[in-house]
């Protein structure tokens, strides 16, 4: 018997509902695997940039100072001849000066069996000993040591020190390349930086070490110069300082214009004219240096503007953080605090880090 032509109809209606309903039920299943598969993705990046800021921040400071909005940053690089050897010698110190304003990579080599005289309590000592002085009462030798690298180069060259690589001779090459050539610009080469476990430390964050890596990159071969121009003492530093200056005359410190005291609140000569010399180099405008009328524990800045560039930069650059508004430094009776805007105070504190 022939089906009706409304039976017909009714069978034909059914077939389409059914396979309505399975394209919806395909479609449905396939949002959910897009879904899955989107935030495997994400949960993956996420996952392989938290172990790769994990492996970059493995010495890493408290600061939240970045390099990467600087126009001048500047990193030490050091290498010792083995991370797990007792103790520590250092091979090789490079102090890199990354000039953004005019397409210019400085690396400086310091001589590390040459005496210097180091800041602190250890006086003329050659800078492949530091670490091994410098972890004497410390719980982090790797830590403490390139900070007294860095005090050293800051000392040196009366410039700041931002940032700090520290590896051993095994893999020296691998990262001499990349400071050369700035040749980490793909996942897999952060990959086979972030293979080398435990075999560097560094406060550098992934973020900023990408930007220095694409900034070295962008560079032509003749911009990445090996510079003889540095202090062989620190009373011959007089050619260095000009040429930095020149480098720095439009840095967010030279652009505030700030006056700037600095004053030497202890009994050690030269805190003042050191103080100077940094903040000259960096750009500052200084229009006093004295010595104060007496002595102080404790280093202090007194600013008119505690959020401005200049009271941030010498907080840093001098690791002081008692920092006081002009209006609030009625117990500081030093002259200089009226007439600048804004005035440096080292105290026996800071005599470690800069004497």
């Amino acid at each position: 018997m022939k089906n009706s032509p409304a039976q017909r109809k009714y069978k034909s209606g059914s077939k389409t509902s059914i396979n309505r309903s399975v394209r919806k039920r395909i479609f449905r299943i396939g949002l959910v695997l897009l879904v899955f598969v989107f935030s495997l993705g994400l949960l993956f990046s996420y996952s392989f940039y938290k172990y790769l800021n994990q492996k970059f921040a493995s010495a890493s400071s408290s600061t939240s100072y970045s390099i990467s909005d600087d126009l001048i940053p500047t990193v030490s690089y050091i290498v010792v001849e083995d991370l797990d050897s007792d103790p520590v010698v250092v091979k090789k110190v490079h102090f890199m000066i990354f000039n953004k304003s005019n397409k210019k990579l400085s690396i400086y080599d310091l001589p590390v069996d040459k005496d210097y005289s180091l800041p602190g309590k250890f006086g003329n000592e050659i800078l492949s000993r530091v670490f091994a002085l410098s972890s004497l009462n410390s719980d982090d030798k790797f830590l403490s040591g390139a900070n007294y690298v860095n005090r050293s180069i800051l000392k040196l060259f009366g410039f700041k020190v931002d940032k700090f690589l520290l590896t051993d001779e095994s893999h020296e090459d691998f990262f001499d390349t990349l400071w050369r050539n700035g040749d980490v610009l793909s996942i897999k080469s952060l990959r086979d930086v972030a293979g080398l476990d435990g075999s560097f430390k560094t406060d550098i964050d992934i973020r900023e070490f990408y930007d220095l890596m694409s900034f070295i990159n962008s560079l032509p071969s003749d911009r990445v110069v090996d510079d003889k121009n540095f202090p062989e003492s620190f009373k011959n530093t007089g050619i260095f300082d000009d040429s930095i200056r020149e480098i720095t005359f439009d840095s967010a410190v030279a652009g505030e214009k700030k006056n700037i005291s600095v004053l030497n609140g202890t009994n050690y000569d030269g805190l003042a004219s050191f103080g100077a010399r940094v903040i000259e180099n960096y750009g500052g405008r200084v229009v006093a240096t004295n010595s104060t009328a007496r002595t102080y524990d404790k280093s202090v800045i007194i600013t008119d503007d505690i959020n401005s560039q200049t009271t941030g930069f010498l907080s840093r650059v001098f690791k002081i953080d008692n920092i006081v508004p002009k209006d609030q430094a009625g117990v500081y009776i030093e002259n200089e605090v009226d007439r600048s805007d804004v005035v440096v105070i080292f105290g026996f504190d800071s005599s470690n880090d800069l004497y």
